[in-house]
This record gives structure tokens, sequence and C-alpha cells, in this order.
């Protein structure tokens, strides 16, 4: 069975590229438009519209309406700053149509909004705000209000280019309290309102609003912002006559501008600078300028127009290649199918065919696990009586040991009998040394000698010692051999300390005084080389 099994799941293996080779989730979806998004702002157009074609493809096939959305939104974009304002403003739309039957409100309001920019770039300002308007209306039930503030600085710049003063003052008024927490949106308020006193005629306090707000445009990204008010600067001193200041405010704008775009504007201001001027020969030339720039910006616009042309053609080529592609993947799926259904049946065919096989295997499982509970029960059997053998020979060990410590306290025993009968002697000896009727008696002085001699010399701790080698075998061989420079005297002291004996018992058998006995200790200590913090009888004890 469980060949049959890995069987199959081989063949899945081998044949699901076919079918899975070139699908893709909705995570590696969402990162092909992100990649797209980044290829777009580095001016890489054909290799980010060839993403996010792919991504719409893809999303549009697997019904995830999100990753179209965002496919399409940036598709657009990518033609609007190629400056193909038809082919951005179509992806737009079908951006548009997708936000308002399956997506959110804030979807809605960004493809309105760059719809509304698009045709603010193309001079249709109806139509600007016409979208603007339903971006502002659609805004009023969002929860974040500074976008509904920022759809109102839309809705006034367009209102200003239409010269609606009025209307475009309501709209500012409504977002500048919206945006004050918004910097970047705030300068673009009280740009659009530096504009409209302009356009009201309020001069004075559009001068101050304006120069308030250049010194805040220092960066590249405020450059247009910052030749937009230069040259409203240079408008205020041309409606005064004042046509050195004019003429600055439009140098200094020309002197900002990074794009084409703004040439016309920026010689259509120092031409009237230098007509106030009465300076008409430069004003001519600027006039001239004004049409060679705006030459330039065509022929400019018409390449642009023929390498769109260009991209669209090696797009539609993709978009081919990508469809055939699909094709093909239908195909291998059907395919892949087939092959499903053949290895379905030659699965069940084989589970027939092994049926038998099958039942044969358990018996033999069977039997094998018989047998090895047979040959479980047998260890198990010889595992018991090795415990019960190793029992037998802790019982005897114990036994010996047991044995062993009763001969030694018998030793012990006489040990310390022979130290008391030792020491009653020496007491009587003393007693009878120092009587003076004793000392008058020599014969009674020579058997007190012959006692003293006897301490020295007595058969039975000979015996002793004989009796403590068969009771504690190779004890001292081992301590010779570790330390071949001990005597026999240091021996017997070592065997005493073994025996757990005192300093006074040791004493008395040594017929020595127990100071000697202690210096003893310390001399055999140093001619074993004790290590430091070791004892002398746990040294004994570990022998």
């Amino acid at each position: 069975m469980n060949f049959l099994t890995r069987f199959f799941v081989t063949l899945l293996f081998i044949v699901s590229p076919i079918i899975y080779g070139q699908t893709i989730n909705k995570e590696a979806c969402a990162n092909m438009i992100e990649e797209g998004i980044k290829l777009m702002f580095e001016k890489k157009h054909i290799q980010s519209l060839e993403l996010l074609v792919k991504a719409t493809s893809i999303a549009n096939e697997n019904q995830w309406p999100r990753n179209k959305f965002r496919a399409l939104l940036n598709t657009g974009s990518n033609y609007y700053l190629m400056s193909d304002f038809g082919e951005a403003l179509n992806y737009y739309l079908q951006a548009y149509e997708i936000a308002i039957a399956e997506l959110e409100t804030r979807d809605e309001l960004t493809v309105l909004n760059n719809i509304g920019i698009l045709y603010f770039q193309e001079d249709n300002l109806a139509k600007a705000k016409e979208y603007f308007r339903k971006a502002y209306d659609l805004s009023f039930n969002q929860e974040n209000n500074t976008k509904h503030g920022y759809y109102a600085i839309n809705l006034a710049l367009v209102s200003n280019k239409m010269a609606q003063a009025e209307e475009a003052s309501n709209y500012i008024q409504e977002a500048l309290p919206l945006v004050k927490d918004q910097p970047e949106i705030a300068i673009m308020a009280k740009m659009a309102e530096a504009e409209n006193l302009f356009i009201r005629s309020n001069y004075a306090k559009a001068k101050a609003l304006s120069l308030s707000l250049l010194p805040q445009m220092n960066s590249e990204a405020d450059a247009d912002n910052k030749v937009f008010m230069l040259l409203l600067l240079s408008k205020m001193y041309l409606k005064e006559k004042d046509g050195n200041a004019a003429l600055q405010y439009a140098e200094e704008a020309r002197n900002s501008s990074k794009v084409l775009e703004n040439k016309e504007d920026v010689y259509a201001a120092l031409s009237k600078a230098y007509v106030v001027l009465k300076d008409y020969d430069k004003a001519l030339l600027y006039k001239d300028s004004i049409l060679a720039a705006r030459d330039t910006l065509q022929q400019i616009r018409n390449n642009t127009l023929y390498e769109n042309n260009k991209i669209k053609f090696e797009l539609q080529n993709y978009a081919h290649e990508l469809s055939e592609s699909q094709l093909l993947l239908q195909k291998e799926r059907r395919f892949f199918y087939s092959i499903v259904a053949f290895a379905v049946l030659l699965f069940i065919l084989l589970i027939w065919l092994f049926r038998n096989y099958l039942t044969r295997h358990k018996q033999r499982k069977k039997i094998a696990e018989l047998e090895l509970e047979q040959e479980k029960t047998k260890r198990l059997v010889a595992e018991k009586q090795m415990r019960e053998q190793e029992a037998i020979v802790k019982l005897e060990q114990e036994r010996l040991k047991n044995e062993l410590d009763i001969k030694n306290r018998k030793l012990t025993s006489k040990a310390l009998y022979l130290s008391s009968r030792n020491e009653l002697i020496e007491e009587i000896v003393d007693a009878l040394t120092a009587n003076p009727q004793v000392k008058q008696q020599p014969e009674l002085l020579v058997q007190i000698k012959a006692l003293s001699k006897h301490l020295k010399k007595n058969s039975q701790l000979d015996s002793f010692f004989s009796h403590f080698d068969e009771v504690n075998p190779g004890f001292s061989t081992r301590l010779l051999k570790l330390n071949p420079n001990l005597t026999q005297q240091d021996l017997r002291f070592v065997i005493y300390l073994y025996m757990n004996l005192g300093n006074n018992e040791i004493a008395s058998l040594l017929n020595i005084t127990p100071q000697s006995c202690r210096k003893r200790k310390e001399r055999i200590s140093k001619k074993i080389n004790l290590p430091n913090g070791v004892t002398l009888a746990a040294y004994i004890a570990s022998i």
C-alpha cells in the first residue's frame, strides 16, 4: 500500500508543474505590482508596464479586484508620466469601474483625483473641476478630514484658473483648518490663497503671503511650487508697474525652473518685465524664446508620442505572447487532467492487483511480530536471571564486608586492650620508680627494668599485625609499593591510624608520648608527599 501511495505522489510531482508552473499567488502578484511601481518612479516605463500588464492578467484570471485595480491605476500613471494622457485616461477609467463595483470609497477617490489632475494638465479645466468635485463630495463621509481638505484645495486651484475667485476663496477657507497638521498640503492651500488674493487684486496681502511661503520651498521637490510663487510675485509687481522687481523675480524663476513646461511662462514673465522697463529689444527676444520653447516642447512631445507608440507596440506583442501562454497553459491543464484520470484508474487497478500481496504481507508481519515477542520474552528471562545473579554476588560481597568489619572490630578491641594494659604497666612502673623505698631495693629495680623491656617488645603485638594482614590482605603491600621509603615503625603507625585509633591510644601502644605521636604523623605526611588540603587519614582510607 505504501508503494502505491508513493507511486501516485511521484506521478503528481512530475506532472504538477504543467498546471502550476505558471501560476502565482496573491502576495506574489502584489509584489509584482510594487516592483512595477518602483520601476515607474525610476522612469523605466517599459519594464514597469510589462510587469503591470502581467499582474493585471493574473489578477483578472484569479479574480483579485484590488490587485487588478492597483495594476490598472499604475499602468495609467506610467502613461501619464510619459505625457500620453489619452492612454492614461483609458486605464484610469478601467480602474474607476473596478473601484465603484468592488472596492472601497478611498480607492474611488484616488482614481477621481488622478483623472482630475490629468484633465488639469491638459488645461481642460471644466472636466478637471468635474472630477475634483466628485472626489470632494465623496470625501465628506471619510474619517480622514485631511483628504477632504486636499480635494478642496484642488477645487480652489481649478477655480482660480477659471477666474472664479469667490468660489475658490470658499474652498480655501474650508481647507486651511483641515490640513493644518500636514505641512506639505498646508503650503498648497496657502499658495492657492495667495493666487486667489492676486486674482481679487488684493496685492498687498498676496505679496506678504507669497514672500512668507518662499523660504519654505528650498528642496528639489518644491522646485515647481517655488517657480509658481516667483512668477506670481513677478505678476504682482507688473501690476504695480515695478519692472525691476518683476524682472528680479522672473529671473529667479528662470534659475529655479527644472522642467521645460515652465519655460514658456518664465519667458513670458521676462518679456512683460522688459516691456514695463521699455527695453523692447529684450522683450522681443524673450517673445521669440517663448516661441522657441513652445516648438521645443512640441518636438519633445512628438518624440515622446513616438516613443510611447513604440512602447505600446512592444506591449501589444507582450500581451499577445501572454495570451498565447495562457492558451498553452489551458492545453497543459487539459493534458494534466487526462493524466490524473489515467493515474487514478491505474491506482485502482494496482490496488486490486496487490490485494493478495497485502494480505500475505500482513500474515508475514504477524508471524514476525510473534517471533519478536518470543525473542523479547527470552531476553526478559535472561535479564531476570542476570539480575538474580547480580543480587547473589552483591549479597556475598556484603557478607564478606560484614565479616571484614567484624574482624577489624576485634582487632581494634585487641589493640585497645593492649593499649590499656601498656598504660597500666607504665603507671605501675612510674609509681614504683618514684617510690623511695623501691629505689633502696636493687632486686626490685631489676624486676621493674625487665617489666619496661616487656613493654617495648611484645609478641602479642607481632601477632596483632599478622592478624591485621590476614583480615586486610594487600593493604601493607599497596602502601609500601606507593611509598617505599616508609619504615616498619611508620607502617605500624599507619596501620593504627587505619584502625581509627587516637593519638593517646597509639602513643600507649608504641610507648611514646602523644606529642611524639603527632610529630610522627607530620613526618609520615611529608614522606608520602601529601597534597595540600588532603589529610593523612583520608589518604590511608583511599588505599
